[in-house]
């Protein structure tokens, strides 16, 4: 047996190498639950898929408003945004254009990359119902903007803004 398997199965895998497999393996499992909900189910798995994702996002925003400290503002919304995305190993920039107004644009999305091998970006099924609860679940007074589109060629730009109150 070599050395890397004998530290494997004794459970000594460097953590660095365990992040990266399970990030890996999430992305797997992201896209093949859409593509296997699509061709059971048609549309109907796919919004079933989009409510799972939702309610993980609700609940990641509790633990971590809770975990880090966050408040219930825009600035709040835009950390956990940030944290997500370096869990899942994206590369993303945030470009704040007003107080009230920042997009997100990532050079590099692995769920994006997982999508392109199948032909079929999930990202509204998957992706955007995540991040949209967490930020709504941070932060209730923003909304959360799709700016471009993903497409088979680039990952997509979101936004988070604060809401103008309505005059009545």
């Amino acid at each position: 047996m070599g050395i890397m398997r004998t530290a494997a199965v004794k459970g000594i895998i460097p953590a660095g190498n365990k992040v990266t497999e399970l990030r890996s393996n999430l992305t797997r499992l992201m896209n093949e639950c859409a593509i296997v909900l699509e061709e059971r189910f048609g549309q109907e798995g796919l919004d079933a898929l989009t409510e799972v994702f939702s309610r993980l996002g609700s609940q990641d925003a509790k633990s971590m408003k809770e975990r880090l400290r966050l408040d219930n503002g825009l600035e709040d919304a835009s950390d956990a945004w940030k944290v997500i995305g370096h869990m899942f190993g994206a590369k993303m920039n945030d470009t704040w254009k007003s107080e009230e107004y920042v997009e997100f644009d990532h050079p590099f999305c692995p769920q994006h990359s997982e999508f392109q091998k199948h032909n079929a970006l999930y990202c509204d099924t998957v992706c955007l119902p995540y991040v949209k609860a967490v930020a709504e679940g941070i932060a209730p007074g923003i909304s959360v903007g799709v700016v471009r589109k993903a497409t088979k060629d680039s990952t997509c730009i979101k936004s988070l803004e604060l809401e103008k109150p309505r005059s009545e």
